[in-house]
């Protein structure tokens, strides 16, 4: 029997089992209701999952398993190198119009985003999705869809699963949903460059946690922003999300201002002018 809605983490092998432990924490802390399973290689003990399941087989792509297996209605699958700082529930709520949702892979022009799975009139438009952070709703097709991911990728012995996953997308009939990239933030000067009228990032999305041992020294405790982020940046991050009226800021006096003016057209336009002289 399926249950509504959940997280699902996969890992095989000791160090990206201790970086799920770590990322779960994430999630508890902003979604201490929602379920989250683990998919791994061999029993664990941590009561950060609802579950743990054994995979049939071992494997460096758990993903494709991991959601075809999943007891929940929709779910969001999570790698496991990834901070979560805000709740989710959204991205569930947007399972109830498409098939599957995920954001577009930030380095559209890297070597990987360029591979070609199959033919090679996909234009560069329809970008492939980070399988970072991925919703998916439970039935038939994507069960199709999953199974043929996962038999594809070991047919073909790929080693990545994203140009694969936008061939196949491609060529679905499956609804697609697109997050914005605050949903996978891996790009961290975006966050820098952006400014309080831009929504907070509620994944971030870090590659490099796999590269040193000191992010799995201790998976009894929750990855933090401040273990990855410059000072700036986590300054900027603690005020985007302070000020992100998505998460229940208030809204600012000059948004308040600004709604007023646009139902005065006539005193909108001067007083537009002046502010941005003032701005000068």
């Amino acid at each position: 029997m399926t249950s509504p809605r959940g997280i699902v983490f996969g890992a095989t092998g000791a160090s990206y089992v201790a970086l799920a432990r770590r990322a779960a924490r994430t999630v508890r802390r902003v979604m201490p209701d929602t379920p989250i399973d683990l998919f791994t290689d061999a029993p664990l003990a941590d009561a950060v999952f609802d579950r743990v399941h054994i995979l049939d087989q071992t494997t460096t792509r758990p993903k494709m398993a991991a959601l075809r297996r999943s007891r929940f209605d929709r779910t969001i699958w999570l790698d496991c190198d990834v901070i979560v700082l805000a709740d989710l529930a959204e991205v569930f709520d947007l399972l109830g119009r498409v098939d599957i949702a995920g954001a577009h892979e930030h380095y559209g022009s890297s070597p990987v985003a360029m591979m070609q799975t199959g033919p090679d009139d996909i234009p560069p438009a329809f970008r492939q999705i980070n399988s970072g952070v991925l919703g998916v709703r439970s039935g038939p097709a994507t069960h199709d869809f999953l199974d043929r991911w996962a038999s594809e990728f070991a047919r073909r012995g790929l080693r990545y699963d994203q140009p694969l996953l936008r061939e196949l997308l491609w060529d679905s009939d499956l609804r697609l949903g697109v997050l914005p990239h605050e949903y996978n933030l891996m790009h961290m000067p975006y966050l820098m460059a952006g400014n309080d009228r831009m929504m907070a990032p509620r994944v971030l999305h870090l590659p490099h946690l796999h590269v040193y041992d000191k992010f799995i020294a201790d998976p009894s405790s929750p990855l933090t922003a401040g273990e990855i982020l410059s000072p700036d940046e986590l300054m900027e991050l603690e005020r985007r999300m302070a000020s992100d009226r998505t998460l229940g800021a208030r809204r600012a006096a000059r948004d308040v201002l600004a709604d007023l003016l646009r139902h005065a057209p006539a005193l909108e336009r001067p007083v537009r002018r002046l502010w941005h002289r003032w701005r000068r």
